[in-house]
């Protein structure tokens, strides 16, 4: 479903946005006045070029201003394959950075890239192999036949004081499999890391929950099993209900999967990991990600007789 990639990996890209964000305005190992350079890139196979942002750490003495975070006056190029991008300042948006010919280049499998943002007397680097594309070629669903009673926690009442905001409800997990092709043999196949996410559009959100689910792993893509050249992956998520004999209601799921070298997949792994200050940075010289990817993701409705995609004919 490639014409989903293009706006999957424009998500992916506003969540990472939003990490390094934070990670701008944290307290890093270096010394609070001296600025560190943050970079968001991606490349996503067979798709055009995207724009780059480039901003900078602020001392966190200071409320955080985007205006003055943004960069608008580095050097950002890169090679890929055999030909050397530019990119130059997007004059309505500080610290957005745009591609030579407005995206017209194309990230193919196979290309070699090495990026550099060059700011004052910092250089962020990063380099790495555009990946074979990816493709959800179907997802399956198994859903009890009734909900099962657990101990769910309310984010919004937790504090300081003994409240947990616990309380018992009733959840439906729902185990997902996904099915893609598996990359042809000898090409990128030790370096490829996938990222599988289910994403249910419910009005049911419990970070808590899902830390006991399967809804967002970073894998790497040749220890999945493989069947008549298909990778798999299973994965659990959960939709709640108010009653213990209440109907799985009928919601929209997001499928998504990422193919990636093992830079992204550290830094898309350490995003949520409470021992992490940051997310592992994915550059040199800096903090941040520049990285290719292949991207696909699917939209299933699901009900209590089931779901998939493909959708039956």
């Amino acid at each position: 479903m490639k014409p989903q990639a293009i706006h999957s990996v424009r998500l992916v890209f506003a969540g990472m946005l939003c990490a390094c964000f934070a990670a701008a305005g944290c307290d890093t190992v270096a010394p609070v006045d001296e600025a560190q350079v943050v970079v968001e890139g991606f490349l996503n196979s067979g798709q055009p070029l995207q724009p780059v942002f480039v901003h900078r750490t602020l001392s966190p003495r200071q409320p955080y201003d985007a205006a003055q975070a943004a960069v608008s006056d580095a050097a950002v190029e890169m090679r890929l394959g055999d030909k050397l991008v530019r990119y130059t300042p997007d004059p309505g948006q500080s610290g957005r950075y745009l591609p030579e010919g407005n995206g017209a280049g194309v990230a193919a499998a196979g290309d070699v890239f090495s990026f550099s943002a060059v700011w004052r007397d910092a250089v962020v680097e990063a380099n790495g192999v555009v990946p074979p594309e990816i493709e959800i070629l179907a997802v399956s669903f198994e859903i009890p036949e009734e909900p099962v009673s657990a101990v769910l926690l309310d984010s919004l009442a937790l504090s300081d004081t003994l409240a947990t905001g616990a309380y018992t409800g009733y959840i439906y997990p729902i185990e997902a499999t996904i099915e893609w092709a598996a990359p042809e043999a000898g090409f990128f196949q030790e370096e490829s890391w996938v990222r599988a996410q289910l994403q249910p559009f419910t009005t049911f959100s419990s970070p808590i929950v899902d830390l006991f689910l399967r809804s967002d792993e970073v894998f790497r893509e040749q220890t999945q099993e493989i069947s008549a050249e298909r990778k798999t992956w299973t994965g659990v998520y959960a939709v709640s209900v108010p009653e213990e004999g209440d109907p799985l209601p009928e919601h929209g799921l997001r499928v998504s999967l990422v193919r990636s070298g093992p830079d992204y997949a550290r830094f898309a792994a350490s995003r949520d990991d409470p021992d992490q200050r940051e997310p592992v940075s994915g550059v040199q010289g800096g903090i941040g990600i520049f990285a290719a990817v292949s991207v696909d993701s699917v939209h299933v409705q699901v009900d209590r007789t089931g779901g998939a995609f493909p959708s039956p004919q």
